[in-house]
């Protein structure tokens, strides 16, 4: 089996490019980087050792529509007051989750919120370094087959570019990425399809060799795979082993 190396990255909008994300089982969103696959050295079942083969990973993968889309921006205030810097950015984040309350289907979270305390010194030459306050926020928004996903991008971006903010609190536009809730619920599937494949290489290496599976504990995985779907996996690999070696260390 042979794959060929790729890189996954989508650009959805200009100022935008796509991140994976995946959700844990208490609704956690992991952000992770595009991704590269190379498998150059792959050559599937082939073993330079007659007497015992460690195979690559070759995962099955099970293809899912995305729950949702996440837009993650973030918003700073760098005034010279302590009370003014953290008041502006605190409203200014409320005024967002109010306009967010009122569209069906979107809903904001907080990510990180830091206030820093002091005021931006004065001297003789002038001010002093910035002192910013600032919070990560992600809007997740809900994914349906008569929405398209460009669509509902731009949506949250055009309440975000429209939501005043309060005195010097400024925006800066974050990634994108897709969600599905609770990835472990698909492990099941996915654990039946990989007995399915170890039937096809057990038989495939007939009854002279013995074939193990490991790392079947490991977690269900996740990437994106389009614009809409995301590929779900558990790393795993098959180790197979000669019968009359493994007899032979018995003795």
């Amino acid at each position: 089996m042979k794959l060929t190396p790729y890189l996954v990255s989508v650009c959805l909008l200009s100022r935008a490019v796509v991140a994976l994300a995946q959700s844990s089982d208490d609704g956690e969103i992991v952000c992770l980087s595009p991704f590269e696959v190379s498998t150059q050295e792959d050559r599937g079942y082939h073993s330079s050792d007659t007497m015992a083969a460690r195979a690559p990973n070759l995962p099955v993968t099970l293809i899912k529509p995305a729950d949702a889309v996440i837009i993650e921006f973030a918003l700073s205030n760098s005034a010279d007051k302590q009370e003014t810097r953290n008041k502006e950015l605190t409203d200014s984040i409320e005024a967002l989750a109010k306009e967010v309350r009122k569209v069906p289907g979107l809903k904001l979270e907080n990510r990180e919120v830091r206030l820093t305390t002091g005021d931006r010194r004065k001297s003789i030459v002038g001010k002093g370094g910035a002192v910013t306050s600032f919070a990560n926020i992600v809007v997740l928004a809900d994914l349906s087959a008569e929405v398209r996903l460009y669509d509902r991008v731009k949506q949250v971006r055009d309440l975000i570019d429209d939501t005043k903010l309060r005195g010097d609190t400024k925006v800066i536009d974050g990634p994108v990425g897709l969600f599905i809730r609770r990835p472990n619920q698909y492990r099941q599937e996915l654990l039946s399809k990989i007995f399915e494949d170890l039937e096809v290489v057990r038989k495939g290496v007939g009854p002279e060799f013995e074939v193990l599976v490991s790392g079947l504990s490991g977690g269900v995985q996740v990437r994106a795979c389009s614009e809409r779907e995301l590929e779900l996996w558990i790393d795993y690999s098959f180790t197979i082993h000669s019968i009359r070696y493994l007899n032979t260390l018995k003795k």
